[in-house]
């Protein structure tokens, strides 16, 4: 899916939390917008007023305003038509500044949004290129349970009947958090982090087969939902083919990685078999996984071990 972002969609958004100020523009989505593709092409997003390579939300901050109150009148309106010229999705004023006559003027003219905001200059391209990145970033659904299990991202997939939504309602039993049931939503929000959060239409449920939906908020309190979560850790299960031989490393067992917006996250497959405690399992994988991110490897230090044992057995044959 591609997301994309219009003038007016981003006054709505963002109305509120920097005092924006609607002054003129196509009250109409028609007039331009920003889409993911946008990410990675010129001009940037958003940010001061630059006229050689124009950006896509061009801030006008007290510096700006002075700059171009103190050209002269050849090159004033000149200056202004090349600003729209650009095309720019909108003209910000900051600082709590009156958006000069000459830039209402043009931009009524260009259709261009006008917008005036009382916070800083400063904040408001932070917040803006914040927002446009978040807004336009990358986006996976896939299916699974996604928790907070010891402070950690995980998400629990398995095929149909293997158990997911059991295994989570144990972990919440246990204390952990629920992020979002069956579609979680993952979204790309820097080259190394993937941040999950629930679809709004899910929010606080788990489907559990035999006991239909259960609204976890209700039934363990507040504490027990958590809106998002970066994504660290995928635990899978899996119901073994009797038919077909398990090959386990049984040192390090079925740990590999799969792909996440490009990202590899590390997995691993827990056979579901009778008998079982699926949840004290699956916190002993998170627990390991944390040691592992800390540098502590038990499979490599078991090795390390016994080779330092078998080098003293055979020290100790050499020696007789």
């Amino acid at each position: 899916m591609v997301h994309s972002i219009t003038a007016l969609t981003l006054f709505a958004d963002l109305q509120d939390r920097l005092s924006l100020q609607w002054i003129s523009g196509a009250e109409d989505d028609s007039v331009g917008f920003l889409s993911s593709e946008d990410l990675t092409s010129r001009p940037a997003m958003a940010g001061f007023l630059n006229i050689i390579h124009p950006n896509r939300v061009q801030v006008l901050g007290r510096e700006e305003v002075n700059f171009l109150e103190g050209l002269d009148d050849n090159e004033r309106p000149a200056t202004v038509t090349r600003i729209l010229s650009a095309e720019p999705l909108a003209i910000v004023v900051g600082d709590a500044l009156e958006p000069p006559p000459m830039i209402v003027k043009a931009a009524c003219n260009n259709r261009t949004a006008l917008i005036r905001s009382d916070v800083p200059a400063h904040e408001l391209v932070n917040y803006f290129q914040y927002y446009i990145s978040r807004k336009l970033a990358e986006r996976q659904t896939l299916h699974g349970v996604f928790m907070e299990v010891f402070t950690i991202g995980v998400l629990i997939t398995g095929d149909p009947g293997s158990g997911k939504s059991e295994l989570a309602l144990e972990l919440l039993n246990r204390g952990h958090r629920l992020i979002a049931d069956d579609a979680p939503e993952f979204t790309l929000i820097s080259p190394e982090i993937i941040d999950g959060t629930c679809p709004e239409a899910l929010q606080d449920c788990l489907e559990v087969r035999g006991l239909g939906v259960l609204n976890v908020r209700h039934m363990f309190g507040d504490a027990a939902v958590k809106l998002n979560k970066f994504l660290r850790l995928i635990i899978h299960l899996k119901i073994p083919d009797g038919n077909s031989p398990e090959n386990i490393d049984r040192l390090r067992g079925d740990t590999r990685a799969m792909q996440v917006l490009g990202l590899e996250i590390p997995r691993i497959t827990l056979p579901v078999m009778a008998g079982r405690n699926l949840s004290i399992i699956a916190e002993a994988a998170v627990r390991d996984f944390m040691l592992k991110m800390k540098g502590f490897d038990a499979a490599s230090e078991f090795i390390e071990r016994h080779s330092r044992i078998l080098q003293r057995q055979n020290r100790g044959i050499r020696d007789k």
